[in-house]
């Protein structure tokens, strides 16, 4: 096969096709293996669920992304829970709710908490009353309250809910300066 005027059309619209059979196969790849990854965060979907897992000795968080356009001060449906999945260790747990605006600033944003957990206003954190069992879930909250800040209605914010736990054998009075279990 020459290459000349006649072929030119032929050899550029199959080697066009192959570059496109090629990009095709890559973009299907790895657009399953994006498919399957896990991402935690997620819109606020009033009334349903968000939980998240934390072993011992860890953080986690749970990042919801809603509208500006809420009232301040209004409670939204949102149940957020929290399992220990570590395999031979109870742990004490506490957890921080914030707001990160666009310009990088936290916002405080207040819930609805259940019965199990307790608020301490000097260090912002939200502490579980009792050691968490292997295996076992708590659920932090029912209801979100919209921050009094005036939130922008064509923006978007993120509400992050930061657990941090620690083993049933650390010093738990030294590390977070508050025994939840004693001193709450």
């Amino acid at each position: 096969m020459k290459f000349s005027k006649e072929n030119f059309g032929w050899i550029f619209l199959s080697f066009a096709l192959l570059i496109l059979l090629a990009i095709s196969i890559y973009l299907g790849v790895s657009g399953w293996f994006f498919k399957t990854d896990v991402s935690y965060t997620t819109d606020l979907t009033l009334g349903r669920t968000v939980s998240t897992n934390i072993s011992k000795n860890q953080a986690s968080t749970i990042s919801l992304t809603f509208d500006g356009s809420y009232l301040p001060g209004e409670r939204l449906s949102q149940i957020i829970s929290v399992t220990n999945i570590d395999e031979e260790s109870d742990i004490y747990l506490r957890a921080k709710v914030y707001v990160l605006s666009g310009s990088g600033e936290n916002i405080s944003m207040d819930i609805v908490s259940t019965a199990n957990w307790t608020y301490n206003q000097s260090d912002g954190y939200f502490y579980y009353n009792d050691l968490l069992l292997l295996q076992s879930k708590a659920t932090l909250c029912s209801h979100v309250i919209v921050p009094n800040e005036n939130l922008q209605g064509d923006h978007k914010y993120i509400l992050n809910v930061v657990f941090e736990s620690l083993s049933s054998e650390q010093d738990v009075q030294s590390l977070w300066g508050i025994n939840p279990i004693e001193n709450i």
